[in-house]
């Protein structure tokens, strides 16, 4: 059994931690849908923004989808900002779903880098199950 104070002390521990782990990843993360347990990852692609282009479209259809996942549902996309913490605080950009997504069968997201980063890291990923 604990005491009171070693609860209390617990307890501030334990939110210091989530603060701290917060910072760490403080860029900027899409979700569109949700991943269940009968999901698959059908499509990842790292995409880098550099100086000379603020933003690209990045399209996942049935031309780069592997002959296996032509039957299958997207049940969501995630663009994780994977830009360096030193950068802008790990804020490199934004990303917007744009065409198709949740309950298609192909997905457009724009990724845009903000002005104040010279270099942009995203992680483009879509899920699906099987039809």
């Amino acid at each position: 059994m604990l005491t009171n104070t070693t609860q209390l002390l617990l307890l501030l521990l334990l939110s210091l931690l989530l603060l701290l782990d917060w910072r760490l990843v403080n860029g900027a993360t899409a979700t569109w849908g949700q991943v269940n347990k009968y999901a698959s990852t059908l499509y990842t692609q790292d995409v880098y923004l550099t100086r000379a282009n603020r933003t690209t479209d990045v399209a996942y259809d049935l031309q780069n989808a592997g002959a296996s996942d032509t039957r299958y549902m997207i049940t969501a996309v995630h663009a994780y900002d994977l830009t360096p913490q030193e950068v802008n605080g790990g804020d490199g950009g934004a990303a917007e779903l744009i065409n198709g997504g949740v309950g298609q069968q192909h997905a457009t997201v724009r990724v845009l880098r903000h002005r104040a980063v010279d270099q942009l890291h995203f992680q483009l990923v879509i899920f699906g199950i099987d039809l």
